[in-house]
């Protein structure tokens, strides 16, 4: 019987997995001394009265170079199993794959460079969190408790990266399409508004002004230049990023061309994964992005390119898929 890539069991996926994982952080080359965090939310002048999520991170990865790596590690395995299980959970290609584990440590393994990786591994996490609590809320009755940790993901998401800021339409998208009342709405908006409140009230606590952050948050939102990520984005990683993007947009168009094929929660969460790849692109270009934020395109990705690989014939999803795998591991070679 020969094994169809298209149709990729657990185990061999897991296993694929862990290999990339081990590439990626090899490739990240964690070592101590001064690490910026790009792109993430720092008080560097010392505007605030405590550190943010993104310093405490950088300096962990500072400090403990070789945990950071097992952490990094462990965060790309993590969202890999989440998102194969929610695309399992949901049917969304109509057959049994866990394609999407693999294809997620591909792409992430592709798009990662080196510096502070832990912000941009641990948003990664956090965006997948948030976004599969939001295709969980899609259900008969209320969804107060999927929706309440979504949201409560997407503000620490916005909290750690304020480039991630044109995610927060993630929340009234997920509300139109997953079909949710207003008392569900006001859940969402305070699971969202907690963690920058509650950062808010940490500041004050220590010493500072409870409005600092915020001004923090708009300084950092406008400090910079528009497109300066985009242009900076390394060649290696926009080659990646080139040939993962062409695999969406074919993946999109086999949906759209068929788009009644799935059933309709199916097909409400993959026009919610097609948003939230769309929504990579301000992300990308607003003035506080950094080019490592493009790693957070791979969460979408991972979940839109298998329903193509399902459908196109097996000798050329072996083809890409290798493809994939071998430019991943050329990318860290000759980094």
């Amino acid at each position: 019987m020969k094994f169809n890539i298209a149709r990729q069991p657990l185990v061999p996926a897991f296993l694929t997995l862990v290999a990339l994982a081990v590439v990626a952080m090899w490739k990240a080359g964690a070592t101590g001394g001064n690490i910026p965090a790009e792109g993430a939310l720092t008080a560097a002048g010392g505007e605030l009265a405590v550190a943010t999520p993104a310093e405490l991170l950088v300096r962990l990865q500072t400090a403990c170079p070789g945990w950071s790596r097992w952490i990094g590690g462990f965060l790309i395995l993590f969202v890999g199993m989440s998102l194969g299980r929610l695309t399992v959970r949901y049917n969304l290609y109509s057959v049994g794959t866990c394609l999407a584990i693999p294809l997620y440590g591909a792409i992430a393994a592709g798009l990662l460079d080196k510096g502070s990786f832990l912000p941009i591994l641990t948003a990664a996490a956090l965006l997948t969190l948030a976004s599969k609590n939001y295709a969980r809320s899609f259900c008969n009755g209320y969804g107060f408790d999927a929706l309440f940790r979504a949201s409560f993901y997407l503000g620490l998401l916005l909290l750690l990266l304020p480039a991630a800021l044109p995610f927060i339409l993630l929340l009234p998208l997920a509300i139109a399409l997953f079909r949710r009342t207003l008392r569900e709405t006001v859940v969402a908006l305070a699971g969202l508004l907690l963690p920058i409140l509650a950062f808010c009230y940490l500041n004050w606590g220590c010493g500072g002004h409870f409005s600092d952050p915020c001004i923090l948050y708009y300084q950092t939102l406008t400090s910079g230049a528009p497109l300066a990520a985009a242009l900076a984005i390394p060649l290696r990683n926009l080659v990646v990023l080139g040939g993962v993007l062409l695999l969406d947009l074919v993946a999109v168009f086999y949906f759209l061309s068929d788009i009644y094929a799935t059933g309709t929660k199916s097909r409400a969460i993959f026009i919610f994964y097609i948003c939230l790849l769309a929504l990579t692109v301000p992300a990308v270009c607003n003035p506080a992005a950094a080019p490592a934020i493009i790693l957070l395109a791979a969460v979408p990705s991972a979940v839109l390119m298998p329903f193509l690989f399902v459908r196109i014939h097996r000798a050329f999803t072996l083809i890409v898929y290798l493809i994939l795998l071998f430019s991943t591991v050329a990318i860290a070679l000759l980094q």
